[in-house]
């Protein structure tokens, strides 16, 4: 039996309707959310990878001009900003690139900061920052990316990728996002692509994990589908990362 590639699920016309349906109640959760919120609409970061681009090509549909997108540039990255490119084609929708190369070197130069992790939280910090000023210029919700696997894995920066207003995929699988990312068009190159932070360079979400994202799938299903020391690590990054998705804590009250 051939074994069903992760990242292009065939459907059948039944499964074909429940990820309809799925679009659908996502774009009525979003314009509830926005229009409970008093705001004009979203914004939302681009990195160049398929969660991003899959919630671009939904919010191009649901905001039309009310939704804007953002690509902040540190650094010369050749193929991520021709992915940036071609979804931005894809969309029919402006993706602001925008240079902060100089500003960032300047951040980490004055900080003295010099290893590699803390950098890559920094500029992701950094970013979410830059993400909400331009978001408070226009009234606008800011979006994250994080899906399921990553929100359980505690795989996200603290107040970086993980500081915003709505987190629309947090409840869908990575697997299912992909199934999101061919039924929305976003183009393949993205879809192929190596999952990646891409807060620096050869940085790969699977290698920094331990294990694949269709491992931890497979584990959520039965943790007998995946070897001992796969599970051990699932267990292990889920435990040390409760602290980034509990609300803070608050002192004792004053009787």
């Amino acid at each position: 039996m051939k074994k069903e590639n992760f990242k292009y699920k065939s459907l059948t016309k039944k499964e074909q309707k429940i990820y309809q349906n799925l679009i659908s109640k996502l774009s009525t959760w979003l314009k509830q959310k926005v229009a409970s919120s008093f705001s004009s609409g979203i914004t939302l970061g681009i990195s160049g990878g398929v969660d991003s681009a899959t919630l671009a090509c939904l919010c191009s549909r649901i905001f039309a001009e009310n939704a804007y997108f953002y690509y902040f540039k540190t650094g010369e990255d050749l193929v991520t900003e021709n992915h940036v490119k071609k979804l931005e084609k894809t969309l029919n929708h402006k993706i602001k690139i925008i240079e902060l190369t100089e500003s960032f070197d300047k951040l980490t130069k004055d900080l003295k900061v010099k290893n590699k992790k803390v950098i890559a939280n920094l500029k992701s910090r950094f970013f979410m920052a830059s993400l909400y000023a331009k978001s408070q210029e226009k009234n606008t919700l800011v979006l994250g990316t994080d899906n399921f696997d990553e929100y359980f894995l505690g795989y996200f920066t603290k107040y970086g990728d993980g500081g915003c207003d709505l987190l629309p995929f947090a409840n869908l699988k990575k697997s299912e996002v992909y199934v999101l990312a061919n039924l929305l068009s976003v183009p393949k190159e993205i879809i192929e692509k190596h999952p990646s932070a891409n807060l620096y360079k050869k940085q790969y979400d699977e290698i920094e994990l331990g294990f694949t994202y269709e491992e931890f799938e497979k584990w959520k299903l039965d943790k007998n589908l995946v070897s001992n020391k796969t599970s051990e690590r699932i267990e292990y990054l889920h435990k040390i990362s409760n602290h980034k998705r509990e609300l803070i804590p608050k002192g004792p009250k004053l009787k």
